[in-house]
């Protein structure tokens, strides 16, 4: 059977019915998550850290605030967002992605990864990354932080798990593969996770990455 793809932020409705027929007062809301996640991104990765390289590859952290947009494709969830990164410094971040069914009756709902190129191809040549290298990538490059000096990180979404609570608000944790990058990333590799929330009111949120890169 055809799988059903809606916009997350189109969830936010039914998410609400269906929490509030199925979930007691007594159950904790995930509003407590996203309080914890918007503290812990507030703590600033500086970029300056001096990591000898291995073979094994080193420890890599980004905390970043993003902003989803709608667009014409109801199945769509790209975004956009700025922070710091390690090796980067200040650096900003696309993503792209699409959701898949209805949220269960626990509000939960998973996503697949898409190209970050769909939405923001002139805003990544802006930056000085080749699209046209990220397209012939063998694997899908759904998010992608750069310094907008030439260097990026592409990432794909191995697996995400989305919580929404009785506000439509969204906390969600997802596997994710480093799966290259440009200039001193160039030919990256990695993998590592991914923990963030998404506020119905405004689209706003935070994420923070944790991975082991090897470059």
């Amino acid at each position: 059977m055809k799988q059903i793809k809606l916009k997350l932020s189109g969830l936010v409705l039914i998410s609400g019915i269906i929490f509030s027929s199925c979930m007691s007062e007594a159950e904790t809301p995930v509003i407590n998550e996203l309080a914890e996640v918007s503290r812990e991104t507030s703590q600033v990765v500086t970029g300056e850290e001096n990591f000898r390289k291995g073979p094994k590859g080193v420890f890599y952290q980004e905390k970043f605030s993003n902003q989803s947009i709608v667009v014409g494709n109801p199945a769509a969830f790209p975004g956009f967002g700025e922070g710091q990164a390690t090796f980067i410094g200040k650096g900003f971040s696309f993503f792209n992605q699409y959701a898949l069914g209805f949220p269960d009756q626990n509000g939960v709902v998973f996503t697949e990864p898409a190209w970050v190129t769909e939405f923001f191809e002139k805003e990544l040549i802006a930056l000085g990354i080749d699209a046209e290298v990220i397209k012939a990538s063998s694997k899908i490059v759904s998010s992608l932080t750069t310094d907008g000096k030439g260097n990026s990180i592409w990432f794909k979404s191995v697996s995400n798990r989305a919580q929404f609570d009785q506000q439509g608000n969204i906390t969600f944790e997802a596997e994710i593969e480093i799966v290259g990058g440009t200039g001193k990333f160039q030919g990256a590799t990695g993998v590592g996770t991914v923990k963030g929330n998404v506020m119905a009111s405004d689209g706003k949120g935070n994420t923070t990455v944790r991975a082991n890169i090897v470059f």
